[in-house]
C-alpha cells in the first residue's frame, strides 16, 4: 500500500504544474487550466444548468505518480471559483485535500457601463427634432399644398352653380326664336312640332291637365275660351305659306309673355 505525498509537496506540484490558463475568461467563454494532481484519478461532476460554473475534463494522462489534467470550464456568473468544488473522486468524495484550483470569471461589461450595448450616433431625424416633429411638418405641408387645389376646384364649380341656380327660360323665350324663323320661312317641320309641344305643355300645366290623356287634354284646350283662341291663331299662322296670313304675332304672343302660375279665368 503506497502512502500519499505530504500535503506541502502536493501544493508545490500543483503550483508549478499550472500553465496555459486563460486570464479571466468572461461569462460564457470557455476557460482552460492544465494542472498535475495526485491520484486517484478525478472526474468532473455532471453538468448542471442551474450551477454558476460547469467543468469538464478534456484529457487526463499519468505523469509519474501524478495525473496531468486539461480542465475546461465555463462560467455563467462573474466571480471567483475553486474547481475542486466541481470535481469528484471515484468513491464520490470531494478532493478538498488537493491544492486550491482557483479561477475567475470576468464580466462581459465594465462596472461603469450604462447598459447601452451598441454605440449610437444621433440620426438626422433626431437632429431635426424627432419623428413627431417630422410628422407634424409633413402634415402641415400637405394641408398647405391642398388649399390651392381646393380653392381652384371651388372656382371652377362656381359658374356651374350659378347656371344651375338660374331660372329656366320661360315659354316666351323658347317660342320667340322659333317664331322668328317662321316669319322668314326657315322654320322646319321639327321646329313647328316643337312650337306645338311648347304650347300644349304650357296650357296643360296651367289648366291642371297634366294627368289627362293626350287626346282628351287637346280637346279641352281647343274648347277653352282663352287657350283655344291662342292655339288656333298660332297654328293657322304656322301652317300657311309665309306672308299669306295677316296675324299680329306680338299680340298673339303677349299672353305668354305675361303668363304666371295663376290659372286664367275660365279654367275648368
Amino acid at each position: 500500500m503506497t502512502s500519499r505525498p505530504p500535503a506541502l509537496l502536493l501544493w508545490l506540484f500543483a503550483l508549478t504544474a499550472m500553465h496555459g490558463a486563460d486570464v479571466r475568461p468572461t461569462v460564457g467563454i470557455e476557460g482552460r487550466l492544465e494542472v498535475q494532481l495526485a491520484g486517484p484519478e478525478l472526474a468532473a461532476k455532471p453538468p448542471d444548468r442551474a450551477a454558476p460554473l460547469n467543468v469538464r475534463i478534456a484529457s487526463t494522462r499519468p505523469h509519474g505518480t501524478l495525473f496531468q489534467y486539461d480542465l475546461r470550464y465555463i462560467g455563467l456568473v462573474p466571480g471567483k471559483y475553486d474547481l475542486r468544488d466541481y470535481l469528484i473522486r471515484p468513491d464520490g468524495t470531494s478532493p478538498q485535500d488537493l491544492p486550491t484550483l482557483a479561477v475567475e470569471i470576468g464580466k462581459l461589461l465594465p462596472a461603469e457601463h450604462n447598459g447601452q450595448l451598441v454605440g449610437l450616433t444621433e440620426s438626422p431625424i433626431q437632429k431635426l427634432g424627432g419623428y413627431k416633429v417630422l410628422m407634424w411638418t409633413g402634415a402641415s405641408l400637405w394641408v398647405l399644398c391642398a388649399i390651392p387645389i381646393l380653392l381652384a376646384r371651388r372656382r371652377r364649380r362656381e359658374p356651374i352653380d350659378v347656371v344651375a341656380d338660374a331660372a329656366p327660360p320661360g315659354i316666351i323665350d323658347q317660342l320667340r326664336p322659333l317664331v322668328e324663323l317662321a316669319r322668314t320661312g326657315k322654320l322646319t317641320t321639327d321646329g313647328k312640332a316643337r312650337i306645338e309641344r311648347l304650347l300644349l305643355a304650357h296650357w296643360r300645366e296651367r289648366l291642371n291637365l297634366s294627368d289627362a290623356e293626350p287626346a282628351a287634354a287637346v280637346l279641352q284646350l281647343r274648347t277653352h275660351p282663352e287657350a283655344g283662341a291662342l292655339l288656333r291663331t298660332l297654328e293657322d299662322w304656322l301652317y300657311r305659306p309665309p306672308g299669306t296670313a295677316a296675324v299680329d304675332l306680338d299680340a298673339a304672343l303677349a299672353p305668354y309673355a305675361t303668363a304666371t302660375e295663376d290659372k286664367p279665368t275660365g279654367t275648368p
